[in-house]
């Protein structure tokens, strides 16, 4: 802990140093002032973590220097030292959360206790900001994973108001580089040429730059900021820029934009830095690796496979970016995994030919859990009414217990008795609304032998009894 003390008498200023040194290992004494101006400038320079402050000094006293002190640097904490056991005194002092008032002459043990204390509160201080930029870091890195997908859910319009709530445009750019990086170098380039809020994120062969602003960025304005950054980092690295989006749904765009034109600019060798560029036989590549792309949307691995070997001698790096974009987007919006799947991984035609084997066996099994939860959702709502359990369920869609519970709360967000509960429930609802039961009826309609234990649960899921919400109906 840094101390400074500031005293006007040299004695007591010697006393409390020596003190200090002697008893406390942790604790440096890295200034002393002999005024409260001194105090002050010295504060500005050594910019300690705690002063030592007597109130009565010449010129500037000790409660009007803390209060300068305070204005420009508020985590300061203070201890005041003063001869003056005065009510008004205190009470200046507590305006700026000063955390002592010794009074003249201090007992050892007493400025112990109170140096030990604010060393607590200090490394408390230190962990919670810790804490607080870890949990923003995770949040930034969270928002720019979620928009370097395709399909943009909630949460990440969620975290945009939570990070920058007043974002008028926006864009991406990728780096991209073969060799070694000091990553934090590169953050302290970014963040020096960048004049915008910026998060960072590397992935397994690139670094993905989110750029967001409160004002219109214009191309002009991309181009130049981009290429300071690639002047400084070096011309080992290429650097793709995405179009600007005035909305957070086009951001993923521009991050696939940003993505290909850095692999784009490695390959052609002409510049280090651009937009994505376009010719004739990109187009008409794009047919075909809009084919290929369906046929794994549609799990069908001999059109998928046979439309690639077909053309992979004429397919150019970028096309086989934008073909693995294009796919990784496909399970994306599905919310499907592909773990290890990296684009570096695949130097060769073999490498894709078991990729795009291995996509297409997992369209399948995605498509046939959806089927399976299509055909359980329909036996629930037809045999709700008789005890059916889990093991029964995943019995008729020929799956084990275990995999089909969890994929029933993959697919529908709730587990099996929750959903059945809740179908339990709004049957009994249109039941009590007709009217042409008694409620005991109803109970065993929906699938309860005692009625008691149904008048729990529906009571439990409208917050109201059976039979209080036939009166209620009825007062209607």
């Amino acid at each position: 802990m840094r101390i400074l003390i500031a005293e006007d008498e040299q004695l007591e200023r010697q006393a409390m140093k020596k003190f200090i040194n002697e008893n406390f290992k942790e604790m440096d004494v890295v200034g002393e002032a002999v005024n409260g101006r001194m105090a002050i400038e010295l504060a500005r320079q050594m910019r300690p973590e705690l002063i030592i402050m007597d109130i009565k000094m010449p010129g500037i006293n000790g409660l009007e220097a803390i209060e300068q002190i305070y204005a420009v640097q508020p985590t300061i904490k203070f201890i005041v030292v003063s001869a003056y056991n005065t009510f008004e005194y205190a009470k200046q002092a507590m305006q700026f959360g000063i955390k002592d008032y010794i009074l003249k002459p201090g007992k050892k043990e007493e400025i112990s206790l109170a140096l030990l204390r604010i060393q607590g509160e200090i490394a408390n201080d230190v962990r919670a900001e810790q804490e607080k930029r870890q949990s923003g870091q995770l949040m930034k890195e969270n928002f720019i994973r979620k928009l370097m997908k395709q399909h943009i859910q909630q949460e990440t319009f969620d975290l945009q108001k939570q990070l920058f709530p007043h974002m008028a445009s926006g864009y991406f750019f990728v780096l991209n580089t073969d060799i070694s990086h000091d990553l934090q170098h590169i953050k302290q380039v970014l963040e020096l040429h960048v004049p915008h809020f910026l998060i960072v994120h590397e992935a397994n062969d690139s670094i993905a730059v989110l750029v967001l602003s409160t004002e219109p960025i214009k191309k002009s304005d991309q181009l130049t900021i981009v290429r300071n950054v690639q002047m400084v980092i070096g011309e080992h690295v290429f650097i793709g820029i995405g179009h600007t989006s005035h909305t957070l749904e086009n951001l993923p765009t521009s991050y696939r934009e940003a993505y290909t034109a850095s692999f784009q600019l490695k390959i052609g060798n002409k510049s280090n830095y651009g937009f994505l560029q376009e010719d004739k036989q990109d187009d008409q590549h794009k047919d075909i690796i809009a084919q290929i792309a369906q046929g794994v949307e549609k799990g069908n691995n001999d059109v998928a496979l046979l439309a690639f070997k077909e053309n992979q001698h004429v397919f150019k790096v970028d096309d086989k970016e934008k073909l693995y974009i294009l796919i990784q987007n496909i399970f994306a919006k599905r919310n499907i995994s592909l773990a290890g799947s990296s684009i570096s991984t695949l130097q060769s035609n073999k490498d894709w030919h078991t990729y795009l084997n291995v996509c297409c066996m997992k369209m399948n099994e995605y498509c046939h859990s959806k089927q399976s939860m299509t055909k359980a959702k329909a036996y629930i709502e037809a045999h709700y009414s008789k005890g059916i359990t889990l093991e029964d369920t995943a019995a008729f869609v020929n799956l084990s217990p275990n995999y089909f519970s969890n994929l029933f709360k993959e697919d529908f967000g709730e587990n099996f008795i929750e959903f059945l509960t809740k179908t339990r429930m709004e049957n009994a609802k249109i039941l009590i609304e007709e009217n042409n039961h008694s409620l005991k009826e109803i109970s065993f309609m929906v699938g309860y032998k005692d009625p008691n234990y149904f008048s729990k649960v529906f009571k439990k899921y409208f917050r109201s009894s059976p039979r209080q919400f036939q009166g209620a109906i009825f007062e209607k």
